[in-house]
C-alpha cells in the first residue's frame, strides 16, 4: 500500500513540475514513480514493478474468465435439458494472508458456477461447491489458477 501511495505521490509531483495536472502527465509521473520504485526495491524478492505487472495479469485473466464462464453458464441455461455436474471441492491453500484468501474467496465466487463456502479451521483447505467442470480436479485446478495469479501480487 505504501509503494502505491509513493507512485500516487510521484504522479502528482511529476504533474505540478510540468505545471498541468493533465491524464498524460500523471501517466508518465506513475510510470516514473514505478521504474524508480523497482530499482530504490530491487533488493526485496519482488519488485513492485512486478507485483503491479502481476496484478494487470490478475485482472486480465479474471476478466476473461468472468466472460468465459458467464458464457458457459448462459448456454446452459439456455439448453432445454442442462448437464450440471455439481460437486464440492476442497482446495489446498497456498494464500496465507485474510486478504489473500477474502479476495480469492471473492474470485471464484464471482465466476457463475463456483461459490466459496468457507475455510478450514487451520486455514489450509478451501471449501467451494462447483457445477461447470465433470471432473472435481478440474474444478480444483481453476480455482489453483486464480490463486496463482493471486500469489503474483499478494505474497
Amino acid at each position: 500500500m505504501g509503494s502505491l501511495l509513493a507512485v500516487l505521490g510521484m504522479a502528482l509531483l511529476w504533474s505540478f513540475l510540468m505545471g498541468r495536472l493533465t491524464p498524460v502527465n500523471l501517466i508518465v509521473g506513475a510510470l516514473l514513480g514505478i521504474l524508480l520504485l523497482s530499482v530504490v526495491e530491487r533488493e526485496q524478492e519482488r519488485s513492485f514493478a512486478r507485483r503491479l505487472a502481476a496484478l494487470v495479469r490478475f485482472t486480465l485473466r479474471f476478466s476473461w474468465e468472468l466472460v468465459t464462464a458467464n458464457v458457459m453458464v448462459a448456454l446452459l441455461a439456455f439448453r432445454p435439458r442442462p448437464r450440471y455436474h455439481p460437486h464440492f471441492i476442497a482446495v489446498p491453500l497456498r494464500v496465507e494472508s485474510d486478504a489473500a484468501i477474502a479476495l480469492l474467496s471473492a474470485a471464484i465466487t464471482l465466476l457463475p458456477g463456483t461459490v466459496a463456502m468457507g475455510v478450514s479451521v487451520d486455514r489450509r483447505l478451501l471449501y467451494a461447491h462447483a457445477i461447470l467442470q465433470v471432473d472435481p480436479a478440474r474444478s480444483r485446478a481453476d480455482v489453483q489458477r486464480i490463486e496463482a495469479l493471486i500469489l503474483g501480487f499478494m505474497s
